[in-house]
């Protein structure tokens, strides 16, 4: 990229022209240029690239300001120095509000070079990042403007100005309340207000006309205009729609759990009531007929009772897995080793008939449900004691920090689950071996994984066949002081 400066001297006075060119030239590596009076100044603007002028102010036909001005209609936007033989104060103000760069009088010495070649690598350098700034803001998606305290527009990139139905020239000069609602309008220029009061930023939503916007309000000084605020806004409007459909899914969803639960409460109560008629009525004719029947009879008998038990059982398993999304407890810091301990207290009567040994090692707190952490424990525990067929079952409980979670583990000596079938445990009414092997109704690890998904934890098991299994879980740990 060529960052040389590239300058025109415009001077009726051939000599000084020659001079300063030669001396920024020579002395300064700076391009140089000359022309004689302003038609050629214009004509060589047209010709070639020019990073700055410096021009004279008194020349024939058309001075330094009408130079400069006639500059500006053709679109040169880069800095002007004017330099002047005699001072003025009415040709300095004139200067400063035509918009000159600098200003300042000639004179013999050798530091008016320094000084004008400073002062062109300052405006040089202070526009070309200007230039970047420009080129940035008008390549931004996001809606740019510079807006008054009283409203009006400075500047507008292409993406406001194609949103409000404009150009960004159009644009320039109108009000805010031209192109958006009077309440949005005043709104946003009482934020804007304030931002400029205070020098803070303000961040904010905003919308109209069935479109949403994310607005940042900043103040800004610009030369000349010190009550300025700068606006960028992004058109959320799409972000917005999908989080409106988002939530109208969520309540749908929640309306359909709901009337799910009630449908599930209302059959397994419906189905409950002949399963117990069945049970009682196999049971009475146990009883009164007991010894009328024979030994298939008998079975028979026994066979119904138990099935109408096993089915009670799982409508009970099934209806506790339709309740852990919506009947689920807060989610609080928790010690583990008293979840273990509810747990434990609620397969004492399986604990002692098997023999089973349970043991944990010190626990940490974790961020749960805790009556849900009872249940998962408990069906983890009660597995391992049952599908085992040792002559004493062991149960460990342990856990390892790992991050901002906590990994926990239930390790068993039990029979073991096959590789290709690790998955399969985890879906509901899944099992692995029949009733008459190891009763049960496959819903409690598919439970364990649904308690596990409304903490956003996840679980998994490890196991080889006639060594035992561990089923690993996670949960967000209970912060300081948790270990």
């Amino acid at each position: 990229m060529d960052t040389s400066i590239r300058v025109l001297v415009v001077d009726d006075s051939s000599f000084y022209a020659q001079v300063v060119a030669d001396t920024l030239a020579t002395d300064y590596d700076m391009t140089t240029m000359k022309a004689n009076d302003a038609r050629e100044g214009l004509e060589r603007l047209d010709a070639a690239d020019v990073d700055c002028v410096v021009t004279d102010y008194q020349m024939p036909e058309t001075n330094g300001i009408e130079f400069l001005e006639a500059a500006r209609e053709r679109g040169f936007e880069q800095p002007f120095i004017l330099l002047t033989g005699t001072g003025s104060e009415a040709v300095a103000s004139e200067a400063v509000a035509a918009g000159v760069t600098h200003y300042f009088q000639k004179d013999e010495g050798e530091q008016q070079f320094e000084k004008l070649a400073n002062q062109i690598d300052n405006a040089v350098e202070q526009r070309r990042t200007e230039q970047k700034y420009e080129l940035l803001v008008n390549n931004s998606p996001d809606l740019i403007a510079q807006i008054k305290a009283d409203g009006e527009f400075v500047m507008a990139n292409a993406a406001m100005a194609e949103t409000l139905d404009s150009t960004p020239t159009a644009l320039t000069g109108q009000s805010l309340f031209d192109v958006v609602p009077d309440d949005v309008a005043e709104r946003r220029l009482e934020i804007g207000r304030e931002v400029i009061e205070t020098g803070t930023t303000r961040r904010f939503e905003d919308g109209y006309d069935g479109k949403y916007f994310h607005n940042v309000f900043a103040s800004v000084d610009l030369p000349g205009e010190r009550e300025t605020f700068q606006v960028i806004t992004r058109d959320i409007t799409d972000r917005k729609e999908a989080e409106i459909e988002l939530k109208e899914t969520v309540e749908k969803l929640e309306e359909s759990n709901a009337q799910l639960e009630q449908f599930a409460y209302v059959t397994s109560h419906d189905l409950q009531e002949p399963l117990r008629m069945v049970s009682s009525y196999m049971q009475l004719l146990e009883r009164g007929y007991k010894e009328d029947l024979d030994e298939d009879a008998q079975e028979f008998i026994d066979y119904a009772v138990d099935g109408a038990n096993r089915m009670k059982e799982m409508i009970n398993d099934l209806l506790k897995y339709s309740r852990v999304d919506s009947r689920g407890g807060e989610f609080e810091r928790t010690d583990f080793e008293s979840v273990v301990d509810q747990a434990t207290d609620n397969l004492q009567v399986a604990i002692h008939e098997s023999g089973a040994e349970v043991t944990h090692d010190p626990l940490p707190a974790a961020v749960c449900d805790e009556s849900q952490m009872v249940v998962l424990l408990q069906n983890l525990v009660s597995n391992a004691i049952k599908y085992c067929d040792e002559e004493t079952p062991r149960v460990h409980v342990s856990a390892e920090r790992d991050g901002e979670t906590h990994v926990f583990s239930v390790s068993d000596n039990g029979i073991g689950i096959p590789e290709d079938e690790s998955d399969e445990v985890f879906r509901i009414f899944s099992r692995l071996h029949g009733n008459d092997e190891y009763s049960g109704t496959g819903i409690g690890l598919a439970m364990c994984q649904k308690i596990l998904d409304r903490h956003e934890g996840d679980i998994w098991l490890e196991s080889e066949v006639g060594e035992g299994s561990t089923f690993y879980f996670t949960l967000a740990a209970g912060g300081v002081g948790d270990e």
